[in-house]
């Protein structure tokens, strides 16, 4: 139908091209103009007779009036008016000529009025003095008046006689005194002088060409008018032909029209099967999509008239699963679904690949092989295959149709079918993508039972060391002073202590998910290591802009943790831009003077270092910001990414002490920066000698810690070991007290987890008193105060405390006594 209507457009813009031609040409020139410019012609030359006669009238005196001669000079200018106002009614070279002689017509009536304006004056003239010379002629006597007389009506009556002899004769009589006689000869002077201009004049009146140019302008019209009469009915016949021609046509292309309304009503009704089981599909929970494929293949074999349907997905090792229909029980089972599988990746299948199907359309036709053999066995006369999305580069199956019959399918048919397949693997996708997303929730949940678990064994181990502490404490203090069997039953105590604590030591690295490499590191080389990694890997249509100014700068962390950030980021902005456009990286120090809310965390005063990746791809909406950062949320399609790299991002930053800023708009990119707190760079010092335990000597010991039983057994080591020990369990009076005497105290030995004031916090504010104090820390959870975060402090002991590892910790930093 389409190609019909392709043909249909142009075929009836000319049609209409020529019909309006044809029209044009075929119109009968204007009749009511053509009467009026013969009404024109045959005015003028009846007009000009009429100016003729009167004029010859007046010259012979038998007019009273000049009323008729001016009335007929009126009428020939408002003719020739007419005449001009009607046109010339031709064309072409005609037309000029017809003008020209309209132009001569009317230049020939303006000049018999100027002669007949003259001619009015002159004849007035003239007649007067006749009258007046015939009054005095027939009152004069004698023989010179009667010469006189006879001598003018010989020369009134022919125009072409001489004045001579009236001359002579007024001569002769004009040497009379009379004064009648006198006046005689002055009207008959007059007539002599008036009557050959009166007679010229009306002599060029009766020659003027005003009736021969009138017939001839005439004359030439009507040829003109002919031969255009003549044309117009030429063309009005072709244009009855066109007409005829025209209502053949359409009705030729109204049967075209009903039988290709016939096939629309038809690919109507199969676009919206398609629809329909599109629809369908939509809110099918993924339980009951094979049961909707089922019912799907069912409506597309009725409307198709195939006898069999299969779907086949393949797995790894072969067939995965299949979906059949068929028309009857008693028609052939077809191909097995390995032989789909099979048949499918033949390279020697004929088909179009790159339209999305493969069809055979008759399998009779094809050359003698093992392809032809099993579609005719399997009674496949037409075959049609149409692969199912692609899955790591494979398809995720097959849509089959057999036909028993020679069944040639149109293009828009097959392009229908290859919906319908599209169809399917999205549904089978989300069966699948939902299958996978229960399988992720139950293993996210289980995580969180393990986060969960973890936490809370940290926090049970971190109470049963304070225990071990007193256990292992009053033991060790107690094995001194006893001798025989409880001095061994001390020692079994201290034994199955020391095993308790290792139990301990295995939860607590349990509930810390993972053990980091806590150091001081400079950022820099790890994130150009990172970079340049990234650039052998980054496509070629992708501009990579590097600026690293973070020259010294150092944070808190291990290397592989900093370039998994960059990675991260990275990758992620590649997908964004979809590996064409800019990607810039950008490494800095920033100083943060009061505190800073972020998209993703908060700062506080202090310096930072900032890690900046911007992209220049499709950008993303607020909804997609707010999610960006939850594990498994990603807006790839399926199978293109995990959505786990900007979780991963955003637990190492945070892990960190650090905070995540983003800022992005659909169509304007994304800038992703991640905050460090920026820390001393490490110096390479060589490592202190061992100092050896040795006990004090009266030292004063500020020791803090929330257990009492703990603060008794630490007085008790201390003092054993020569120190004066003074404890406190609430950090609060230890601050006071060491406020109100910050000399008497030599060393302060703080607990790190306590209510209400850390063991950091407290040392940095008995720092900020007596700045030169040494304040060693301790601490159940190992690793969880980093070196390069002891603050005020200057080392951390792991509890349960032994005396031993005490009395070496104290000494390293408590001046030596002399020898």
């Amino acid at each position: 139908m389409s190609r019909a209507l392709g043909i249909l457009v142009p075929a009836l813009g000319a049609l209409a091209l020529a019909l309006t031609f044809l029209a044009i040409e075929g119109a009968a020139p204007d009749a009511a103009r053509h009467e009026r410019t013969l009404g024109a012609l045959r005015a003028i030359v009846l007009t000009d007779a009429a100016l003729q006669r009167d004029v010859l009238r007046a010259r012979a005196g038998l007019l009273a009036s000049y009323d008729p001669i001016v009335h007929s000079v009126d009428a020939l200018n408002a003719a020739a008016g007419a005449l001009q106002a009607a046109g010339a009614g031709a064309e072409g070279p005609t037309r000029a000529e017809i003008e020209r002689r309209t132009a001569a017509v009317v230049a020939a009536v303006r000049a018999q009025e100027t002669r007949v304006e003259a001619f009015k004056s002159q004849n007035a003239v003239l007649q007067n003095s006749l009258a007046y010379f015939g009054h005095l002629s027939a009152a004069a006597t004698g023989p010179e008046a009667s010469g006189l007389a006879s001598a003018m009506l010989r020369f009134t009556g022919g125009p072409r006689a001489e004045p001579a002899d009236v001359v002579a004769a007024l001569d002769r009589l004009a040497r009379s005194t009379n004064p009648d006689r006198r006046l005689l000869v002055a009207h008959g002077r007059l007539i002599v002088t008036n009557l050959p201009a009166a007679d010229s004049l009306v002599a060029q009146i009766l020659a003027a060409p005003i009736s021969a140019r009138a017939d001839a302008l005439q004359e030439a019209y009507l040829d003109v008018h002919g031969r255009a009469t003549a044309r117009a009915d030429r063309f009005r016949m072709l244009l009855y032909a066109a007409a005829l021609g025209l209502l053949i046509y359409l009705g030729y292309v109204f049967l075209r029209l009903r039988a290709n309304a016939r096939a629309l009503r038809a690919r109507v009704a199969f676009e919206s099967l398609i629809a329909a089981i599109s629809t369908d599909f939509i809110d099918r929970p993924a339980a009951r999509i094979g049961a909707g494929i089922d019912a799907a293949l069912a409506r597309l074999g009725a409307e198709t008239g195939a006898v069999r349907i299969t779907i086949v997905l393949a797995g790894t090792a072969g067939v995965n699963r299949v979906h059949a229909w068929r028309r009857d029980a008693a028609a052939p089972s077809g191909l097995e679904p390995e032989d789909v599988l099979a048949i499918a990746g033949a390279p020697e299948l004929p088909g179009d690949a790159s339209r999305g199907w493969l069809h055979v359309r008759s399998a009779a036709a094809l050359p003698g092989g093992p392809l032809k053999r099993q579609l005719v066995q399997a009674g496949i006369a037409t075959w049609l295959c149409i692969p199912l999305g692609r899955t790591d580069d494979h398809p995720l199956g097959f849509l089959a149709f057999d036909f028993a019959g020679a069944t040639p399918l149109p293009a828009d048919d097959l392009a229908l079918l290859r919906t319908a397949a599209e169809i399917f693997a999205n549904a089978i996708a989300r069966e699948r993508g939902e299958i996978e997303r229960d399988a992720l929730r139950d293993r996210l949940a289980e995580a969180q039972r393990l986060e969960s678990v973890g936490t809370l064994a940290g926090g049970i181990a971190h109470e049963f060391n304070n225990i071990l502490g007193v256990i292992l404490g009053a033991a060790e203090m107690a094995v001194p002073a006893a001798t025989g069997p409880v001095a061994l039953r001390l020692r079994q105590i201290t034994t199955a202590a020391e095993r308790a604590k290792g139990v301990v030591d295995q939860v607590l690295a349990f509930s810390r998910r993972r053990e980091r490499q806590d150091r001081t590191l400079t950022v820099q080389p790890p994130v150009a290591e990172a970079v340049e990694l990234l650039r052998a890997s980054l496509p070629a249509t992708l501009t990579l802009n590097v600026r690293l100014e973070a020259h010294g700068a150092a944070v808190t962390g291990d290397a592989t943790e900093v370039q998994q950030v960059v990675m991260n980021l990275c990758t992620n902005a590649a997908h964004a831009m979809d590996e064409r456009g800019t990607l810039e990286v950008t490494l800095d120090t920033v100083a943060i003077s009061r505190e800073r809310t972020l998209t993703h965390g908060a700062l506080g005063r202090g310096a930072y270092v900032r890690l900046a990746v911007r992209d220049t791809g499709r950008g993303m909406d607020a909804a997609t910001m707010e999610r960006i950062f939850e594990p498994f949320f990603t807006t790839r399609p399926v199978g293109g990414g995990t959505g786990l790299g900007l979780s991963t991002v955003h637990g190492i930053v945070t892990h960190r002490g650090g905070a995540l800023n983003v800022s992005s708009r659909p169509g304007h990119g994304s800038c992703f920066e991640a905050y460090w707190p920026q820390r001393m760079a490490p110096a390479d010092v060589a490592e202190a000698p061992a100092v050896a335990a040795s006990g004090g000597n009266g030292e004063a010991v500020l020791l803090v810690d929330d257990e009492a039983a703990l603060v008794r057994m630490g007085e008790d080591m201390l003092a054993a070991l020569g120190y004066e020990p003074v404890g406190f369990e609430a950090p609060g009076a230890a601050l006071a007290a060491f406020r109100a005497d910050p000399d008497r105290f030599d060393l302060a030995l703080l607990d790190e987890v306590m209510p209400g004031m850390t063991g950091r916090e407290l040392a940095a504010a008995l720092h900020e008193i007596r700045p030169g104090l040494p304040i060693v820390l301790m601490t159940g959870r190992p690793g969880a105060v980093p070196a390069d975060c002891l603050g005020a402090a200057r080392e951390v002991l792991a509890k349960p405390l032994r005396s031993a590892s005490l009395a070496e910790g104290l000494a390293r930093h408590l001046p030596r006594p002399a020898t």
